[in-house]
């Protein structure tokens, strides 16, 4: 009787590990996708002091912020999931140093102008917890029977499809995307859970968020830094404030764009 207890209790240890395991949501795959700059003088929002280049693509739905930047933005665009009614703006930083010295850039030391009041930018992880945590991530993740249409923080799409049943879905990433409903690339990942759902979706934009945030850094002559700030959108941000500091020349950098 003790062998057949101890047999049963390892068959049902080996049930609940297979259950558990199995059911368990993969991890996504990392989203690799091309990452284009144009000239300098392309973008709308750039400014220029003492051969530092910096232009500006602030998020906008309809709009990749990887596509030419001149293209109009589709106003029509409406999205799930907009990080901007979750109290966050995105902005895509572009820098290249043409000087023949090398400069400090440290995003920390950007601020954001409205009317007279200077914000600090957000980061990454508060931008995911403010996302994760707003009315509209919550209103997203309910979900339909194939899933609502996500757009990233970079105006790309993320299309996750969950079954409130629990039966399952595919997440699938097409971060170069427009808006025109179709995913293009990159990841796929199985939800086994109803659950899973709002776990995969807070790993994606995590995943998004930290890994496009632009990082601390020195740039030598003829290198371009670029990736994102997070500034909070329920102000009228104007203005962006960009400290950097010359190494060689022992001197403060400063340039102002608008932002708009």
């Amino acid at each position: 009787m003790k062998m057949r207890a101890a047999k049963s209790t390892a068959i049902l240890c080996c049930l609940i590990f297979l259950f558990t395991t199995g059911c368990a949501t993969k991890p996504l795959p990392k989203i690799i996708y091309p990452r284009a700059i144009y000239p300098m003088n392309h973008y709308p929002m750039s400014a220029e002091s003492s051969g530092l280049k910096v232009a500006a693509v602030p998020f906008s739905p309809g709009r990749d912020v990887y596509a030419d930047p001149a293209q109009p933005i589709n106003e029509q665009t409406s999205l799930p999931l907009n990080v901007l009614e979750a109290g966050v703006l995105p902005v895509r930083l572009v820098v290249l140093n043409e000087t023949e010295d090398e400069i400090v850039l440290d995003p920390d030391q950007i601020t954001g102008m409205a009317d007279s009041t200077s914000y600090r930018i957000y980061s990454s992880q508060e931008a995911v917890d403010l996302v994760v945590q707003s009315k509209v991530f919550k209103e997203a993740i309910k979900g339909s029977q194939v899933g609502p249409v996500v757009k990233s923080i970079l105006g790309g799409e993320i299309i996750i499809g969950a079954v409130k049943s629990g039966v399952g879905g595919i997440a699938s990433g097409g971060i170069t995307g427009g808006a025109s409903g179709a995913a293009k690339g990159a990841a796929g990942v199985g939800l086994e859970r109803a659950q899973d759902y709002e776990k995969a979706l807070i790993q994606l934009i995590t995943q998004e968020y930290t890994g496009q945030a632009i990082k601390r850094q020195t740039l030598y002559p003829g290198f371009i830094a670029d990736g994102l700030i997070f500034l909070p959108s329920n102000v009228k941000i104007t203005e962006l404030r960009i400290p950097a500091y010359d190494l060689n020349n022992k001197k403060a950098i400063s340039l102002r764009m608008r932002l708009s």
